[in-house]
């Protein structure tokens, strides 16, 4: 099922330590996860020459020395983290190690001879495909990982973080009930995320003012059940509303889609006509992808004039309205 030397790469932000170490446990091997992030230096993929002060071998050696074995799960976290500088391109140190005809003979700078990488399984991830190099991201096979629908992030609260974050502030599970309502409404009216990691700090925020309210003498000994209302005077306001319906069956607003490193969102764009030069309008901070859609359309709409019933000024021809009174 899995090949020696794929080079994977899981994009999201999602608990991508846990699947390197389920892929290596499945595969019998031993884990080791080397973070990227922050490395300017090509002396840490390549490793330090001799010559040097301080001198040592560089990471991938030391992962191999770590886990005893020549074909280990490497884990390269955060690779589009690498940095660059006078020091060199840890980037194009990794051509070598990610690249299955190169590999065999890698050279590390502080061992002087040709390591056989050949065996070991590589496995990159990352947030931004755009930050990696094109010659680095060819050489990877790339597996893209959706992030979490509201209804699995409630059963992962339910199943794991909950009596995770219980455990973390002295609570015994029959101390405190939380039903599926309440989670949903952490999960849609305080996080907007394609992982769970807001949604854990917002359950620990509840826990632990369930144990404040649990220490005083007066609750000593009762089960707390938390509610709605509970949420929000421990939460605060809804950072986020649900309000596509009402929104979009207003005239004049469409629906757009939004893109980041971490997840997605819903923009509504709203849209009015006024006296003017017939020039089109755009506010706000607005990507390429959005202004040439809101250009496409208004070209639909003059291209469709006619059919439309719309005169030279945009607005409805007089002979349209005299055929529709009749």
């Amino acid at each position: 099922m899995f090949k020696t030397c794929a080079n994977k790469i899981a994009s999201k932000k999602k608990k991508k330590t846990s699947l390197g170490q389920s892929i290596a446990h499945a595969l019998g091997r031993k884990f080791h996860r080397i973070s990227l992030g922050g490395v300017h230096d090509e002396a840490e993929i390549r490793g330090h020459r001799r010559t040097y002060i301080g001198s040592m071998p560089g990471r991938i050696v030391q992962a191999l020395r770590k886990t005893g074995v020549n074909n280990p799960v490497l884990m390269l976290d955060e690779i589009d983290k690498l940095g660059q500088d006078y020091r060199g391109d840890p980037a194009a140190a990794l051509l070598e190690v990610l690249d299955p005809e190169q590999n065999s003979s890698f050279s590390d700078h502080y061992l002087n001879v040709s390591l056989d990488l050949s065996k070991v399984l590589f496995i990159a991830t990352a947030n931004d495909l755009e930050k990696i190099p094109a010659p680095l991201l060819d050489r990877m096979e790339l597996i893209r990982l959706p992030g979490y629908t509201f209804e699995e992030k409630c059963q992962i609260a339910r199943r794991y973080l909950l009596a995770k974050q219980l455990r973390a502030h002295g609570l015994q599970p029959d101390q405190v009930e939380i039903s599926d309502e309440v989670l949903n409404k952490i999960a849609v009216s305080y996080t907007r995320e394609s992982g769970v990691r807001t949604l854990e700090r917002e359950i620990a925020a509840v826990c632990r003012s369930v144990a404040v309210e649990m220490s005083s003498a007066a609750t000593a000994g009762k089960v707390k059940t938390v509610t709605a209302e509970d949420i929000v005077a421990i939460l605060g306001p809804e950072p986020f509303e649900d309000d596509i319906v009402e929104r979009t069956a207003t005239t004049g607003v469409a629906v757009g889609l939004a893109w980041t490193s971490v997840g997605g969102g819903i923009l509504f764009i709203e849209a009015t006509k006024m006296p003017g030069t017939g020039k089109l309008t755009l506010t706000g901070t607005l990507g390429n992808v959005i202004k040439e859609s809101a250009e496409a359309a208004l070209s639909w709409v003059r291209s469709n004039s006619y059919a439309l019933g719309l005169d030279q000024r945009g607005n409805v021809s007089l002979l349209d309205k005299v055929i529709r009174l009749h």
